[in-house]
């Protein structure tokens, strides 16, 4: 399809690109990796042909088409997200067109050679028709938002109404519509929850295209991709392998080529040693000039640079604070709802919380159920009622999605750190920035030259630059490269402090946390899994849409067989039955979660007996195992519920 030959690209002095050379396949699927700054997205789009070079060719036939998402792009704000992906079948217009032309000159060949090139054509035109399905595209369309996570009301809102994240998803939506022979993806989930994450991991895996794909998370890399391309120090490195796979075989060739390179040097040693002794005698100069000559024909092994500069993040000790961190009580929260002037969108109602001292917690769950939300409410940023209320001696250190844009762009590092360091860590400003990998001239840069993944580093450090034992950290990992979010994972799990996290990434989620809190049905469940355990979980209810349980989808198909023959009071009799479960279920999880509450609180308060604690305990494990019995209960219940209203 595509071939990249001597391509070559420097920025000013720094070069980007050095001779690059390399193929990409019909069925290829590429992991494109490296460094923030490495050159992964001028790389796409030098492929996409929006960013020129020095030097070198790439070649793709003339019918090839490409989808391109780039990590920013201005929007017709104009237009809905339902008409932004209807744009993908715009091709199916021309292409109508052009069989009609295609067709006639057909009939006017007058030789065979030329007969030939247009039967090919033509037959490329209803293929590319076929695989765009454009006679069903409003269904394709409608299938496509709901899969990404538009609801109905949103699709048909203005671009300008919506968030830059719902932005992209509609492009992307129109991207994938398209179905075009090669989709070249720069970093895709950025804007996308948890569910939509998984949706468009399964749509790819099937997806009729080659694929390169830039992505800082891990999963989505290895279960998408089976060839890696890394873009290090102006040089590309390629091989047929996923990311994890990769990341092994390159530790085993570096020890390999050390290895080789080792005794290389002893032979070299050796020669020159013999060398040394013969010169000077007439009778082995000769085999001493044989030996000259091989040693200058011999070529050097070099062992690949490895870039080890990383984060050195390491949380100073928390100082010591209440039993209780913070406290959520009876909290209720709304907007009003812009798409239905005169009604609010209700994000939370009654939502209750407790954070112990030193706990890990994770919020998770759909856009807009309320995550960034929460916190800026536990900050104060945000109005709401209710009670939130942070205990004893609790410093919080907070990390908002936007806190790379929060920093002064006129001010340099230096400067930004400064400002943001205590009075006893003035001291330790340098030193700290040197661990975040700003050295030497990186310091006296200004805010506003930096790159993504740069500034994301720079208020990282800002935030240890003082005491805190409450970290509230919304999307930290959003422009970090794979190298940093392992360091930043490594450094929380041995923060002795409390900290609450806000992220999609998988990977990131797993094994760091001691509780999940999913955001669901304007609540705050406890969810006492893994994270990859509650996605399989929601998956299994979820099926192929985005907020719509696989039990939902096969039962309405099944009302839609039988309705006919079912009479409304069956239904009624059916659905008033599922209803009173529902509420059962709702008042029995209530029940339990009170209970678990108020014994959270008597065994936190630390004045039981050592034998009643114990028990205290225990029974906090038997509550948990009967909150999420009776959670899953009441989702198949609520399931079956919303089913039965759909055949209303």
């Amino acid at each position: 399809m595509i071939t990249v030959q001597g391509l070559t690209l420097h920025f000013g002095q720094r070069p980007m690109f050095d001779d690059f050379n390399f193929f990409i396949g019909a069925d290829d699927r590429i992991g494109l990796v490296g460094r923030n700054g490495a050159g992964k997205s001028t790389l796409l789009k030098t492929l996409a042909g929006v960013q020129p070079f020095d030097k070198g060719t790439i070649g793709k036939p003339k019918e090839l088409t490409m989808g391109y998402l780039p990590q920013e792009m201005a929007h017709n704000l104009n237009l809905t997200p339902w008409q932004v992906a209807e744009k993908a079948f715009e091709e199916a217009l021309t292409l109508n067109a052009s069989l009609e032309r295609i067709e006639k000159d057909l009939e006017k060949a007058t030789t065979d050679e030329e007969a030939i090139e247009l039967a090919t054509l033509l037959a490329h035109a209803h293929e590319r028709l076929n695989a765009i399905g454009a006679a069903d595209h409003d269904m394709q369309i409608e299938r496509m938002l709901k899969g990404i996570g538009f609801v109905e009301k949103d699709m048909h809102r203005l671009m300008s109404e919506l968030s830059g994240g719902w932005r992209m998803r509609a492009e992307l939506a129109r991207l994938l519509l398209m179905r075009p022979d090669l989709l070249l993806l720069d970093e895709p989930t950025n804007h996308l929850d948890l569910p939509a994450i998984q949706w468009l991991e399964d749509l790819l895996r099937s997806y009729p295209a080659a694929l390169v794909l830039i992505s800082h998370d891990k999963t989505f890399l290895d279960r998408l991709t089976k060839r890696t391309l890394e873009v290090a120090g102006g040089k590309l490195i390629d091989r047929k392998v996923p990311w994890s796979q990769y990341v092994e075989l390159r530790k085993v060739e570096r020890e390999q080529q050390a290895s080789a390179a080792k005794d290389q040097q002893r032979y070299i040693k050796e020669t020159t040693d013999l060398i040394n002794k013969f010169r000077a005698k007439a009778s082995k100069a000769a085999f001493a000039q044989s030996l000259i000559t091989k040693l200058d024909k011999l070529e050097r092994i070099e062992v690949d640079d490895e870039d080890l500069r990383k984060m050195l993040v390491k949380f100073p000790p928390a100082p010591s604070s209440g039993k209780i961190v913070a406290e959520v009580k009876g909290v209720s929260k709304a907007y009003p709802d812009k798409s239905r002037p005169g009604e609010v969108k209700r994000i939370f109602s009654n939502a209750e919380l407790t954070i112990a001292k030193g706990e890990h917690l994770a919020l998770v769950g759909a856009n807009g159920t309320g995550k960034s939300t929460l916190v800026r409410m536990i900050m104060n940023e945000e109005p709401y009622e209710g009670e939130i209320r942070l205990g004893h001696n609790v410093i919080i250190g907070y990390y908002a999605q936007d806190m790379p844009e929060r920093m002064p762009p006129q001010n340099t590092v230096m400067e930004t750190a400064e400002y943001a360091a205590s009075e006893e860590n003035r001291l330790r400003v340098r030193a700290m920035l040197g661990a975040f990998m700003f050295s030497g001239e990186d310091v006296d840069k200004k805010v506003k030259v930096l790159s993504g993944g740069e500034r994301a580093r720079l208020a990282l450090c800002c935030m240890l630059l003082k005491p805190l034992n409450f970290l509230i950290l919304d999307e930290p990992t959003h422009h970090l490269d794979i190298q940093s979010k392992d360091v930043l994972k490594e450094a929380l799990k041995n923060y002795d402090g409390a900290f609450l996290l806000v992220s999609h990434d998988r990977d990131f989620l797993t094994g760091l946390t001691t509780r999940l809190l999913e955001l669901d049905d304007f609540r705050i469940r406890d969810q006492h899994m893994d994270i990859l355990e509650l996605i399989e979980k929601r998956k299994a209810l979820q099926g192929a849409d985005i907020g719509k349980s696989s039990t939902v989808q096969a039962k309405s198909a099944k009302s839609e067989k039988q309705g006919d023959q079912r009479d409304k009071r069956d239904r009624d009799k059916e659905r008033r039955k599922a209803q009173n479960a529902v509420e059962r279920l709702e008042k029995q999880l209530a029940d339990l979660e009170k209970q678990e509450k108020q014994l959270q609180a008597e065994v936190m308060k630390g004045s039981m007996p050592a034998d009643q604690l114990q028990k205290g305990y225990e029974r906090l494990g038997e509550l948990a195992q009967n909150i999420a019995k009776v959670m899953e209960e009441w989702e198949a219940a609520s399931a079956e519920l919303q089913a039965l209203s759909q055949e209303a």
